[in-house]
C-alpha cells in the first residue's frame, strides 16, 4: 500500500533521497530499499507521468545494437528483458514482430535470417533467468510470402515482398503500472514515497549534500528531507535541477531533446506486430533501410510509433499537435500502401521526450543511443554525496539502478545486501505459472465478473486482483464497468485512491487503471470517476468538475476530430 506521509519524510535522516519517480528513479528507490538502505523517493508530478509512460511499451531485446555492433548492450538488453518476465510476469507478453523481407541482399530473407541467428547466439542463456516456461523468449523463424500475408494481410500491397522473419519482443500491457509496481515494491521494503512533491533546493553542509527542501504541490507547504546522499534521477529535468543546485552537469551533456509521438488507431493486424522501414535516416553501422516504425496490436487497437522530431516548448508540457499526427500518419501510409489512415482513425495520441547527447543534432536522423549515465559529482569537483542518474531506455532501468546503488553504497560507506532485484517479484508479480494463475482467478471470480474482466484485472494487478475486487466504498458498485466498451471497474478507481496514491483524476484515468490510455472514455465516464474520487478525497463539486475538464483536455489533440 502506498501512503503519502510528509511527516515521515521529515523524520530522521535517510541514506538516500531519490528525485524523480519515472522508471529510473522508481528502479533506484526499489534497488536501494531492497538492499537495506533507508530511502525517500519524491516526484514533482505523478509517478511515471512523463517519459516513462510515453513509449511503444516494448522491452527491447537489443537486436538494434547488433546493427550498431554494440554486443555488450545487446546482451544486457536481452537479459534485462527476461528479468522483467520473472519479476512482473502479469505485465508483459511476448509479441511476434514481423519484419518483411524484399528482393535484393541487404533487405532479403537470407541476410535477415543470418542477423537473427547471430542475435540469438549472442543472447544465448537469457531464458535461464525465467521460471515460468510460458514467459520464455520463443525462437525466431522465417515465413514464406504466403505465410506472411496470412499473418498480416495488410502487407498485400508491398512492392517486392518476398516473405518475412519473425522475432519475438516483450510488450508491456501497461508501462505506467510497471513503473508503479517498482514504486509500490520500494514502499513495501520500507521506502517513503510521495508524488506531487518537487525538489526546490539542495541542502549542504561542509561541502556535501545532506538533503533537500521540497515543495508539496498539493498543499503548498515546504518540507525538509535529510539524507546522506541525493540522487537526481529526474530524466529530462536533470540539467535544470543541477543548474539550480549550482553543480556541474552530466559527463556527457544533454544537447537537445527529441519528441516521439505515438498514435492508436483501428487495428491493422490481429496477432503480429509489424516492423516497417521508412525514409527517415538513422545512425547504424549495418543498415537495411531507414528508421523503422512499429505497428503493435495492443488492447484491440494498433499502437503506431514513433516519430522523431526536435522538441520545443516547456519540458513539463509535451503535447501532441495535429501536425505531429499528420506527419506520423504520412510515414505509416507510405510504408503500408493501401491502409489510408486519416486523423479520423486516431483514437488516442501521446508524446514523450528523449534526451540526446550528440554534439551535432540532426533533425531528420534518429540519434538515440540507449547509453545511460551514473555521475558522481564529487569526481567532477562538486559536492560530495550528489549523484545524477540518467536513464535512456526503459529495458535497462533496473541494471542502471544496480550501478547507481552500488555507487551510493560506496559513497556513504553503508553495509548493504547484494542486489537481488533481478529475481525478487514486484508487488503483484509473485506468480510461478501465469496461465494457471489466470485460469484460477477466472474460476474463482466467475460469479462476480466475466472472464474478460478478470483477465484485464490480472494483466494490471497480478496477485492484487482479489484485493481490487474486495474494495468497498460508500455508493460504489465494485464490479460495475466505468464504460461499456472498456473493462475498467469502479473498484479500480477506489483502489487507486486508497492503495496507490492516486490524488488527481488523470493519475487514475491514465496511470492506475489505463482507462484513458486508449483514448477519451467519454465525459460520463470521467464524471463517474470524479464522483468516486470526490467521495474518497473530499472534493467539492467544483473541484471534481475542474478535474474532469483538465483530464479531458489532456486526452484531446487540438485540431483532430473529437471522440
Amino acid at each position: 500500500m502506498l501512503r503519502r506521509d510528509l511527516d515521515a519524510l521529515q523524520t530522521g535522516t535517510f541514506d538516500v533521497v531519490v528525485i524523480g519517480g519515472g522508471i529510473t528513479g522508481a528502479c533506484l528507490a526499489h534497488e536501494a530499499a531492497l538492499r537495506g538502505l533507508s530511502v525517500a523517493l519524491i516526484e514533482a508530478r505523478d509517478f511515471g507521468a512523463a517519459t516513462s509512460a510515453a513509449s511503444s511499451k516494448v522491452l527491447h531485446g537489443g537486436i538494434r545494437y547488433l546493427q550498431q555492433l554494440r554486443i555488450g548492450k545487446l546482451r544486457e538488453s536481452a537479459f534485462e528483458r527476461c528479468y522483467f518476465q520473472r519479476i512482473a510476469p502479469h505485465l508483459t507478453r511476448f509479441v511476434p514482430f514481423l519484419i518483411p523481407t524484399y528482393r535484393g541482399f541487404v533487405r532479403g530473407r537470407l541476410a535477415l535470417r543470418g542477423a537473427l541467428t547471430a542475435y540469438e547466439l549472442l543472447s544465448a542463456g537469457q531464458n535461464t533467468a525465467v521460471r515460468d516456461p510460458s514467459k520464455r523468449v520463443p525462437p525466431s523463424r522465417c515465413c514464406s510470402k504466403a505465410e506472411t500475408l496470412a499473418l498480416a494481410p495488410v502487407l498485400g500491397a508491398q512492392p517486392g515482398l518476398t516473405g518475412s522473419c519473425v522475432l519475438y519482443e516483450s510488450h508491456m500491457h501497461s508501462s505506467e503500472r510497471m513503473t508503479l509496481a517498482f514504486v509500490k515494491s520500494a514502499a513495501r521494503h520500507g521506502a517513503q514515497v510521495a508524488n506531487y512533491l518537487s525538489a526546490q533546493r539542495l541542502l549542504t553542509a561542509n561541502g556535501a549534500a545532506c538533503g533537500l527542501l521540497a515543495r508539496d504541490e498539493m498543499g503548498g507547504a515546504t518540507i525538509e528531507i535529510r539524507a546522506r546522499a541525493v540522487a537526481n534521477a529526474a530524466g529530462p529535468w536533470i540539467p535544470a535541477l543541477n543548474q539550480a543546485f549550482g553543480v556541474a552537469g552530466l559527463t556527457r551533456a544533454i544537447t537537445s531533446f527529441s519528441k516521439g509521438v505515438h498514435v492508436l488507431t483501428r487495428p491493422l493486424t490481429e496477432k503480429v506486430a509489424l516492423v516497417m522501414p521508412t525514409t527517415k535516416r538513422q545512425q547504424r553501422v549495418l543498415d537495411r533501410g531507414g528508421r523503422h516504425l512499429f505497428v503493435i496490436p495492443w488492447r484491440h487497437r494498433s499502437l503506431i510509433g514513433t516519430s522523431n522530431t526536435p522538441a520545443d516548448g516547456a519540458l513539463h508540457d509535451v503535447r501532441v499537435s495535429a501536425l505531429d499526427v499528420v506527419e506520423l500518419l504520412a510515414d505509416i501510409n507510405a510504408a503500408l500502401p493501401g491502409i489510408d489512415l486519416s486523423p479520423a482513425d486516431v483514437e488516442h495520441a501521446f508524446a514523450g521526450l528523449y534526451p540526446l547527447t550528440e554534439e551535432q543534432v540532426q533533425p531528420d536522423v534518429y540519434q538515440a543511443t540507449g547509453t545511460y549515465q551514473v555521475v558522481d559529482h564529487r569526481a567532477l569537483g562538486d559536492l560530495e554525496g550528489l549523484v545524477s542518474v540518467l536513464g535512456m531506455k526503459y529495458t535497462t532501468a533496473r541494471r542502471l539502478a544496480v550501478r547507481a546503488a552500488d555507487l551510493i553504497v560506496r559513497k556513504i560507506g553503508a553495509r548493504a545486501a547484494p542486489t537481488r532485484s533481478a529475481t525478487t517479484p514486484l508487488v503483484g508479480g509473485d506468480i510461478e505459472d501465469l496461465p494457471a494463475f489466470l485460469a484460477s482467478a477466472i474460476e474463482r471470480h466467475r460469479h462476480r465478473a466475466d472472464a474478460g474482466i478478470v483477465q484485464h484485472l490480472v494483466e494490471h494487478y497480478g496477485t492484487e486482483t482479489d484485493a481490487v475486487l474486495a474494495t468497498a466504498a460508500p455508493g460504489l458498485n465494485p464490479t460495475a464497468r466505468l464504460s461499456p466498451d472498456r473493462e475498467c471497474l469502479e473498484a479500480e478507481v477506489a483502489f487507486a485512491v486508497e492503495r496507490e496514491m492516486g490524488l488527481r483524476l488523470d493519475d487514475v484515468v491514465l496511470r492506475r487503471t489505463g482507462l484513458g490510455t486508449v483514448g477519451h472514455p467519454g465525459t460520463a465516464c470521467l464524471r463517474r470517476c470524479g464522483d468516486i474520487m470526490a467521495g474518497l478525497l473530499g472534493w467539492s463539486p467544483a473541484q471534481a468538475a475542474a478535474e474532469v475538464d483538465r483530464t479531458a483536455a489532456l486526452l484531446t489533440v487540438e485540431g483532430l476530430p473529437g471522440r
